[in-house]
Parts: C-alpha cells; sequence; structure tokens
C-alpha cells in the first residue's frame, strides 16, 4: 500500500495548537502529514521553521512525504511578465530546495490560477515552458518530482496537465490527480451556478468540460488530492458527503503505476470536521494508513 497523507489548515492554530494538532492525528492513527502550501510559506515568513516543523512532526510520530508548492498571486509558472518572472523562479527553486531538505519526493505545483490581462492563452502557456526549461533541470537533480494538477481553470485543464507531461518527458515531471477539481469538471455543466462557468467566464471563455479525468491522467499520476463535493463547487468534503463514487475511484487510483501517495485534502478547520473520522474514512477506503 502507497502511504496516505493528510492535510490540515494550519494558517490557523498557534505554535502550542499546532502540536497538539500533530499529536490528535497521531494518536488516530496517521503517519504522515503534508507539507502543505501553508506550511511553506510560514517558513518563508520565519525561517526557524524550518528546524522546527520537522522537529515537531517527529516529536508526534509523523513525517512528511508529499508538498504542495505555494500558488496565486506570482507564485505560478505561468506567469508572463518579465518584470515579475525573476521572483517566480526564485520563489519556485527555493520551494523545491525547502521541499527536498524535508526528505519529501514529490509536490504539487500548480500551472496557473491566474490570467494576466494582455496577455494570450498562448502566451501564458509559453511562459509555462520557459519556466520548466529553467526549473525541471534542478528538479532532476534534487530528484523531487513536480506534479501538475488538474483545476476547473482555462490553464489547468487536463489537456494542458497531459500537455506539459508530453513535451517534458521526465521522471520528475508527472500528475497530481484532484478528486474534487475533477468531479466538478464532469458533472457540473447541468448546475447553474457550478464554479467552473466563473472560472472560465470571468475571461470570456466557454467551460472546456472533462470526460474520463481519472482515466485519462492515469498513467502519470504520482500524488492525489481526495475530497468530495456536490460537483458545484471546491467544497473539500469527506469523502462519502458528496456525490464522487469512491467504490470506482480507488481501486483506479490505485492502479496508477507512479503512484507515491494517497493524500487527504481535505479541510478540517473549514469544514468542521473532526480529525478521528477523518482518519477512520480513509482507513477504510484504503485499508491502511502505512
Amino acid at each position: 500500500m502507497v502511504p496516505v497523507t493528510f492535510l490540515y489548515d494550519w494558517e490557523y492554530p498557534s505554535d502550542r495548537d499546532r502540536q497538539t494538532v500533530m499529536y490528535e492525528f497521531a494518536a488516530n492513527g496517521a503517519k504522515h502529514i503534508i507539507l502543505s502550501d501553508t506550511m511553506l510559506k510560514m517558513i518563508g515568513r520565519n525561517p526557524k521553521l524550518y528546524r522546527e516543523l520537522r522537529v515537531e512532526a517527529e516529536r508526534a510520530g509523523l513525517d512528511f512525504v508529499d508538498a504542495h508548492a505555494p500558488f496565486r498571486g506570482d507564485c505560478d509558472p505561468n506567469v508572463p511578465d518579465p518584470a515579475v518572472r525573476p521572483f517566480m523562479l526564485a520563489h519556485l527553486k527555493l520551494m523545491l530546495r525547502i521541499v527536498h531538505d524535508f526528505g519529501v519526493k514529490c509536490c504539487c505545483v500548480h500551472i496557473g490560477n491566474i490570467i494576466y490581462p494582455g496577455y494570450t492563452l498562448e502566451q501564458h502557456r509559453e511562459a509555462v515552458c520557459r519556466t520548466l526549461d529553467e526549473v525541471l533541470p534542478l528538479a532532476e537533480d534534487l530528484k523531487v518530482t513536480m506534479c501538475l494538477e488538474n483545476i476547473f481553470r482555462p490553464l489547468n485543464t487536463v489537456d494542458d496537465v497531459l500537455f506539459y507531461i508530453e513535451k517534458y518527458p521526465s521522471e520528475q515531471l508527472g500528475a497530481c490527480f484532484d478528486s474534487g477539481h475533477a468531479n466538478i469538471m464532469e458533472h457540473g455543466k447541468s448546475i447553474p451556478n457550478c464554479v467552473a462557468y466563473s472560472a472560465f467566464g470571468d475571461y470570456g471563455l466557454p467551460v472546456a468540460w472533462e470526460e474520463d479525468v481519472l482515466g485519462r491522467m492515469l498513467p502519470h499520476i504520482v500524488n492525489c488530492h481526495l475530497h468530495d463535493n456536490d460537483a458545484s463547487g471546491d467544497q473539500h468534503l469527506l469523502p462519502g458527503k458528496g456525490n464522487i463514487d469512491w467504490g470506482k475511484l480507488v481501486p483506479k487510483l490505485l492502479s496508477a503505476p507512479r503512484l507515491m501517495c494517497v493524500q487527504s485534502e481535505v479541510i478540517p478547520l473549514l469544514r468542521q470536521q473532526p480529525i478521528r473520522p477523518l482518519c477512520e474514512k480513509f482507513e477504510q477506503l484504503f485499508g491502511s494508513l502505512k
């Protein structure tokens, strides 16, 4: 079995509360937590956490096996503005080095949540290629696999994810399958208030609805974000609280030949989800929290 790792909304607890949450995860069977975008941003603001987070996790009996690079703003690889790109590149390289230093082998990277005014979609995609030209060699040196995530936004479709993976055949470039985003893009068309309509409509684009997202991504999936919703929005609910068919999804996902870990992206505080039933649900789905 692949390891199961857990997300938490770490932006809220104090230092003492953070340690308590880690002990709570461990007490309920968890072995691993995600080096999240929030944690990486916390390290950027407070460098002493570079060491302390690892010590705190070790004391609780946890470790890190997966990571998520900071995103939005000027952090994503699609930044086309030449005045901003040096910051983005330096930031992404630093994040990969920190991920490596934590002993983590895979890191989710958003292709780009924001379309910059004055630039075409193709110019954004060209910017992603230039980013990969410069950053992927570092990922290869560090042996950290960058995992591109499917999202319900114009630059993050399955077609986009597969385009870059096929253009840059490397062990250090793969896919991050997001179950909630896939559900939105596969089943949200008939829901008038589906978030995909606004995500594409904000840029004057029709929604590029998708089919069989998991099947198309399967050969390239290295990590995953697992959570549920009703296909109207990105709700990050406990599996079983939305309309995803987990009985079909789980065995298919586990057949992915490159899969390194299974990740819960249920957001506990935001969704008022207690940790014990969260751990129990993932143990039920995957048989172990190895």
